[in-house]
């Protein structure tokens, strides 16, 4: 029989891109994990890594047993959360990855109720990046995630995963007052269109879902921004928009840093969106812990904010 251990591994390979990578995610030593691999090929017979690549990639045999490997998980996953469930007690420790420039605002309110109805239940925060989210629950590394989506970005599909939504929010341009001076109108006021801003600087991060959000906005409209600083922390990208260094399209749930005032305008036009959702595993869903935290949020985020 299949060492479930060692297919979490193959699956942790394809997930992170090399082997190296997938031991860093799983805290495991890179030899470790080499020589575990090297024991499900000569279990299976049968040569699942593509070792002829420098990135570790799967043969095809390699991702037929990943397929397979997710549907193993899922089920493991909910006979754990279904025999929980039958105790029904709120206990244990729930692993919860937020970004945490705007993620504790959303969730710990609801997050603080659950710990003080179930006292038993441990819940702890991990930080992560925006486009991170999805990708940490899949590998196990934490059980819920604050996940963000834009309109007319596509991310990619990730099996196993259940993901609703919590807040729409939208997305607005945020030019800092050094930026401003000498660009105002005759009557002291902004550009109105988002194409009058080609000419400006723009901070953005282009591998990001925010960043694909700019560059199709500005697309549409005629232009590709001048990048003159890339980053994907949206505390770093108001902190240089508020020092004149560019301007950026950032979420209205974002809040501004203390002492770096910027100006928010809504460009005429298609109205920018993101999406905020909690992502959790299939699996979890009957987990009484996860039950409790994601009936708290619904309750909290109330109908018109889920609403799309």
């Amino acid at each position: 029989m299949l060492d479930i251990r060692k297919l979490v591994l193959l699956r942790a390979v394809q997930a992170c891109g090399s082997i190296a990578a997938a031991a860093e995610a799983l805290n495991y030593t890179r030899s470790a994990v080499s020589q575990q691999l090297s024991a499900l090929e000569s279990e299976t017979g049968t040569e699942l890594l593509d070792r002829r690549s420098k990135r570790a990639g799967l043969t095809a045999a390699g991702r037929l047993l990943v397929e397979h490997t997710e549907h193993i998980l899922l089920g493991l996953e909910a006979a754990e959360s279904d025999l929980l469930a039958i105790n029904g007690r709120v206990r244990g420790e729930l692993r919860v990855g937020v970004p945490f420039h705007e993620g504790p605002a959303l969730l710990v309110p609801a997050l603080s109720r659950v710990r003080e109805t179930y006292p038993e239940l441990r819940i702890t925060l991990q930080g992560l990046t925006a486009g991170g989210g999805r990708e940490a629950v899949r590998l196990g590394q934490v059980d819920l995630v604050l996940a963000m989506g834009y309109d007319g970005v596509t991310e990619p599909t990730m099996p196993g995963l259940h993901e609703e939504p919590v807040a729409v929010d939208s997305v607005r341009l945020a030019i800092g007052p050094e930026a401003v001076t000498g660009r105002e109108g005759s009557r002291g006021t902004l550009p109105a269109t988002l194409a009058e801003y080609a000419d400006w600087p723009w901070v953005l991060d282009p591998s990001s879902g925010l960043g694909r959000l700019t560059l199709h906005a500005c697309a549409a409209v005629g232009f590709a921004p001048d990048v003159v600083a890339r980053t994907s922390d949206l505390h770093a990208t108001l902190g240089l928009v508020a020092l004149g260094w560019g301007i950026a399209l950032v979420p209205d749930l974002v809040p501004n840093r203390p002492g770096y005032p910027v100006r928010r305008i809504t460009p005429s036009g298609p109205r920018l969106i993101r999406r905020v959702s909690i992502v959790v595993r299939r699996g979890a869903l009957s987990s009484p812990a996860v039950s409790a935290v994601l009936a708290e949020v619904r309750r909290q985020s109330g109908d018109s904010l889920r609403a799309s």
